[in-house]
């Protein structure tokens, strides 16, 4: 089993890499407009004001005051998130649904190991590369936008946000495992997608309505950024999201012992 394990590490490390890229690039474009627009933030939070509540929303502005160092973080936490998230959804698909679309399923599952073993050895994988992937966004962060900006006040929140991403991704990893565990893989990347989107709608639809109220209806607010400035880390969203992992990979686990795999 630590070959399997080891060996789904080297099949997604590349697929890994190209997401920290797209991060990488995104923190130092960050970093760099911050240096240079430092000095007319002001101005620009003027400007922000101006926009309709509806473009605040759909930007992660909403809230967002760009005259302080937690505003422009909220900012980058926004779009990091959102790479972040969609690697999380598609990460649950490829783990393994990958193997049917490239027929290397009765391969892998004729191996002396129960199936539901096998399933298990590549969710503790996909595991770590999500908390290997929120340690790069933690640390890219911290030096693209905290140190940049030379306020290390936020160190703390940064933390927790992150912490927060690592166990938002392995809520839509563990959903796409388990949407992937009755649909082949075209059709479980659409679904998968689709939930992660529609799990956006629904925080836009709240953030734009100020309700905190309805969190619970999308894993994109059991730790948004307003949330954990007021409260830290809700224990009931840490529970919440605990319980829906769980269900999701036992469920999943016993779907795949029973699927038919061609």
């Amino acid at each position: 089993m630590k070959t399997i394990f080891f060996k789904e590490l080297k099949l997604t490390r590349k697929m890994l890499i190209i997401w920290l890229a797209l991060i990488t690039l995104l923190t130092g474009f960050a970093a760099i407009e911050f240096v240079v627009l430092k000095d007319t933030m002001e101005q620009l939070a003027q400007l922000a004001d101006t926009f309709p509540k509806i473009v605040l929303v759909m930007f992660g502005l909403n809230g967002a005051d760009l005259t302080t160092t937690a505003g422009l973080y909220q900012c980058v936490v926004f779009w990091t998130n959102l790479l972040a998230f969609f690697f999380a959804g598609f990460l649950g698909v490829f783990a393994v649904a990958r193997e049917e679309k490239f027929g290397t399923s009765e391969f892998l599952f004729s191996k002396p190991y129960k199936r539901s073993s096998i399933v298990w050895v590549k969710i503790w994988a996909a595991i770590t590369n999500l908390a290997i992937f929120a340690f790069g966004v933690g640390i890219l962060s911290f030096l693209g936008i905290i140190l940049s900006l030379g306020d290390m006040s936020i160190v703390g929140l940064h933390i927790a946000t992150t912490t927060g991403m690592f166990i938002t991704q392995v809520i839509l990893f563990s959903i796409g495992l388990f949407i992937s565990s009755f649909a082949n893989y075209k059709i479980a990347s659409l679904l998968t997608m689709l939930a992660v989107v529609v799990f956006y709608v629904i925080n836009f639809a709240l953030d734009y309505a100020g309700t905190m109220n309805l969190n619970f209806l999308t894993p994109i607010r059991y730790f948004e950024l307003t949330g954990i400035v007021q409260k830290g880390l809700n224990l009931w969203y840490v529970a919440l999201s605990l319980a829906i992992i769980t269900a999701c990979f036992f469920a999943a686990s016993e779907r795949y012992a029973k699927k038919d795999l061609r």
